[in-house]
């Protein structure tokens, strides 16, 4: 049985959810997508719903990274670094011309509620992600660049609350204009 890499066949299954989504995305296609056997895929994974959870996870620390090297350049503010890091989405979004969505954005629209253990890997996710973005938020109120009248945590739920909304007009309208309008009003609205 040839050896299959476990985080290619992950992106590769991210790939097809942020395109079709989940519903339109069995694991023919990603089989496919990989060109591995079923028993291949059924060795590193139960079912569907662990692969999207897995998928999910492989997700979280690819996005992580980039989040953390977004914001890491200290040559710009704290507000200017948050402002490159949804620039920096928006223009890889452009590239894809808008056809794809955020996995769990995605994901949240058509399972959540119904796939418990799949609605349980997204929250976390956001949740993690909106904290560190709050730490992130607070030091740059501490330093007078970010309004200080909302906690910290609630404006990062806000701006990815916002970003997710703004995503999804994006692929209706299959237009930069909603990823725009979330980065100049929302930038408006959270600097001192």
């Amino acid at each position: 049985m040839a050896k299959h890499d476990i985080n290619n066949i992950l992106d590769k299954g991210i790939e097809l959810f942020r395109l079709n989504g989940y519903h339109n995305t069995g694991i023919r296609d990603i089989l496919k997508a990989c060109n591995m056997p079923k028993g291949s895929f059924y060795h590193s994974f139960e079912s569907k719903e662990d692969f999207v959870i897995k998928a999910i996870s492989h997700f979280e620390e690819t996005i992580g990274k980039d989040f953390e090297q977004n914001l890491s350049d200290t040559s710009l503010s704290y507000y200017e670094r948050i402002k490159k890091h949804f620039n920096i989405h928006i223009n890889w979004y452009t590239e894809k011309n808008f056809k794809v969505g955020c996995l769990l954005g995605n994901l949240s629209s058509e399972v959540a509620g119904t796939i418990d253990p799949v609605s349980n890997a997204i929250s976390a996710v956001y949740d993690r992600w909106s904290s560190g973005l709050a730490a992130f938020i607070k030091k740059g109120q501490e330093a007078g660049e970010i309004i200080d009248t909302i906690e910290a945590l609630d404006l990062a739920n806000f701006l990815f609350d916002s970003f997710n909304g703004a995503l999804g007009r994006m692929k209706v309208e299959r237009s930069k204009t909603p990823l725009n309008h979330f980065l100049k009003i929302n930038m408006a609205f959270i600097k001192v």
